[in-house]
């Protein structure tokens, strides 16, 4: 009770009608202040329900908007034809769309992801990966804020079919380019054969003439041989093998092919390995001649007994086999000529040997580069071939042709030459 009641009260108690007559004007005066605050009160509730009214309103247009919104973006998931997949922590597939379940041929929600990859997959090239029933997936991930992943899953089975297509037609037409350089090539040797078998039934000329011609025309069939050969792994392209083999074996492969070459020649070859114990996949055999290839052109190339060197390097996600001579060394017009089929300047040479060597490494998606100075001052300044081959090889090393010295090559010249 506040005062002015208190007061009233008091006044009540004392018997004198004109403290009564206050008390009674005090009351009304006091019921009257109620009565204002009662119906500013009313005011204010009236304006707060009105207002939570509207508020009210406005939370269901946009409750029904992002309903709207969330019934559209499913529509447009399960219309989507590429997969869509939200996996959390532990790898449990929590929403799949339409097309992923049917890339994988199952319903994927509620599987583990990673069991069901293990399943499935027949094969993992980089972000690719071969299923069991023969599709070809592209698959990236983007983490989520969260926790867990989302995984963007696209069919790349026609896209794959349709660029070995084209890289097949791009080499048919390379082989139809070759073809009247190829009819010239093989002409010389078939006219020395023929030419040296006639000899042979020539009743005057004796039997040292006779090992002579015979020799002769051996020397021709293994230029013959050795055409074709180069022929048909150009044409081979990128159809090699995927096996798996140690850095270790392919060196010593190639130590093996060389060592005879190596004494009839009276030359020398040092391999350093600075890059350990690493796995590469593709054809040991291929790349193995491809680096006979190599050093057999610095045994032709130097005049004196050849001092060859191949160091091996990690660059990044790069294995690098530099192989350096000390031969003379190629002009810049040698080196951008000297990958191109049947340019040869070496008596005898086929000019298919560098083509031959660069397509198997583009095979293995690495590259095959040359750097040489060439240095008049410096005769036996060498030349260098990087043989460059990614650990990834889902990933190009280096596009062909764009340049003749490798990227990034610093610190690990090759055997200090650059």
């Amino acid at each position: 009770m506040n005062q002015t009641a208190r007061q009233a009260q008091q006044s009540i108690d004392i018997k004198d009608p004109q403290s009564l007559l206050t008390a009674f004007e005090q009351f009304g005066a006091l019921s009257d202040q109620l009565q204002q605050s009662y119906q500013a009160l009313d005011e204010r509730t009236s304006a707060l329900t009105l207002e939570l009214a509207t508020a009210r309103s406005e939370r269901m247009q946009q409750l029904a908007e992002k309903e709207k919104l969330a019934d559209r973006l499913e529509n447009l998931l399960k219309a989507l034809p590429a997969g869509v997949l939200v996996i959390d922590e532990h790898g449990r597939v929590q929403t799949s769309n339409a097309a992923a379940d049917t890339f994988f041929e199952q319903g994927l929600e509620g599987a583990n992801w990673y069991q069901l990859l293990e399943t499935n997959v027949e094969q993992v090239e980089a972000e690719d990966v071969l299923l069991k029933n023969g599709r070809v997936l592209s698959l990236s991930y983007q983490a989520l804020a969260g926790a867990g992943n989302i995984v963007l899953i696209n069919d790349v089975t026609k896209t794959r079919m349709l660029q070995d297509v084209a890289n097949r037609q791009t080499r048919l037409a390379a082989m139809g380019q070759m073809a009247a350089g190829l009819a010239h090539q093989l002409r010389t040797p078939l006219a020395s054969a023929v030419l040296y078998s006639s000899q042979l039934g020539r009743q005057e000329i004796d039997t040292q003439q006779q090992g002579r011609a015979g020799e002769k025309i051996r020397a021709s069939l293994r230029y013959l041989e050795k055409l074709i050969n180069d022929m048909l792994l150009y044409a081979k392209g990128g159809e090699f093998g995927n096996a798996t083999f140690s850095l270790a074996q392919l060196l010593v492969s190639f130590k093996a092919r060389m060592e005879t070459r190596l004494q009839q020649t009276r030359s020398n070859l040092k391999i350093v390995n600075h890059a350990g114990l690493i796995n590469l996949k593709g054809s040991q055999d291929a790349l193995v001649s491809v680096l006979c290839n190599l050093a057999e052109n610095a045994i032709e190339a130097c005049k004196t007994e050849c001092i060859i060197e191949l160091k091996v390097y990690q660059q990044d996600e790069n294995i690098i086999l530099a192989i350096h001579d000390n031969g003379p060394g190629l002009s810049a017009d040698q080196q951008l000529k000297i990958f191109q089929p049947f340019y040869s300047e070496r008596e005898g040479g086929t000019g298919l040997g560098l083509a031959v060597a660069q397509s198997i490494a583009q095979a293995h998606q690495g590259d095959l580069l040359v750097r040489s100075n060439n240095d008049a001052t410096d005769p036996m300044c060498g030349t260098t071939f990087y043989l460059c081959l990614p650990l990834n090889q889902g990933e190009q090393f280096l596009p062909s042709g764009k340049m003749t010295t490798p990227y990034n090559i610093t610190g690990q010249n090759t055997g200090g030459h650059e």
